[in-house]
This record gives C-alpha cells, sequence and structure tokens, in this order.
C-alpha cells in the first residue's frame, strides 16, 4: 500500500507530497520549506528518493535539485532543458521504486512542457499530483484535498 503525507505551504497556496511505501519515498514538488520536509522524511525513515518535478519553471526545478543534493535522491522532473543533470521524462513514462509506480501524464497548457505524476502501488491509485495546473480552492479546484 502506498501512502502519502501532504505538507501545505498556506502563505503560498502550494503542497508538497511525499508519497511512500514505508520503505521508498517520491517527494513531489517541494516547496521552499525543504527542512519540513526532511523533517518528515526522517520521523518516517525514509532515506530512498525520488524528486518528482511536475513543471520547468525556476523556483520548482531549483527545489527539486536542492532536495536532491541534500538527500542523495535521483532528481527526476518534465522533460526540458535545464543546466543540471537529471532524469528527464516525458508523457506516459513509467518510473517504479519499491512498490511505488509512477505513470507521467503530460498537461501541456500550465505550464508548458508541464506533467502530472500518477502515483500507485501497481493496483490501487495514491494520487494524481499535478503541481500548479489544479490548485485546491481554485480554477478546476474542488476544495482542499483529503
Amino acid at each position: 500500500m502506498v501512502s502519502v503525507e501532504t505538507i501545505d505551504e498556506k502563505e503560498l497556496g502550494d503542497r508538497s507530497h511525499i508519497a511512500h511505501d514505508e520503505c521508498y519515498a517520491a517527494v513531489v514538488e517541494p516547496r521552499p520549506d525543504i527542512d519540513r520536509i526532511e523533517s518528515l522524511l526522517a520521523k518516517l525513515g525514509l532515506e530512498r528518493l525520488l524528486v518528482l518535478g511536475t513543471q520547468l519553471h525556476d523556483d520548482h526545478v531549483a527545489r527539486g535539485l536542492v532536495l536532491a543534493e541534500r538527500t542523495g535522491a535521483r532528481d527526476v522532473a518534465a522533460a526540458g532543458v535545464v543546466a543540471f543533470d537529471r532524469r528527464s521524462v516525458a508523457d506516459a513514462e513509467g518510473l517504479a521504486a519499491g512498490r511505488l509506480r509512477i505513470r507521467i501524464v503530460a498537461t501541456p497548457d500550465h505550464p508548458d512542457g508541464g506533467v502530472a505524476d500518477l502515483v500507485s502501488d501497481g493496483d490501487a491509485l495514491a494520487g494524481m499530483f499535478t503541481g500548479g495546473s489544479f490548485r485546491c480552492g481554485g480554477v478546476l479546484g474542488t476544495g482542499p484535498s483529503q
């Protein structure tokens, strides 16, 4: 089973998510307060990490890079040109880490080249992470996530 932990950045209207199987974790869209993410990862005992980005905006890419460097995680981001080494993913590509199964889905409108990450355990969907494409309570949003 895959569990999802959410870290709210209420002042920014954004969230970071940690999807994990108690051994492997995917950190989706690390927010500015990386210390909070690292604290939660330590509390959960998670050390085998992927960092997933859904956008190529400089601030999003930089946060993923910083978290990857600080934790030794593999940095995975939407296909596009960036000036550092990371795994570039495209529509319909799949990734696996432990029981986590991640499918990349193109969301080309916002931002250009953006992706969503569908995370499951192979059977049950744990979440669809869209970055800023859909905001809770905003356009196309449905209110706070459960």
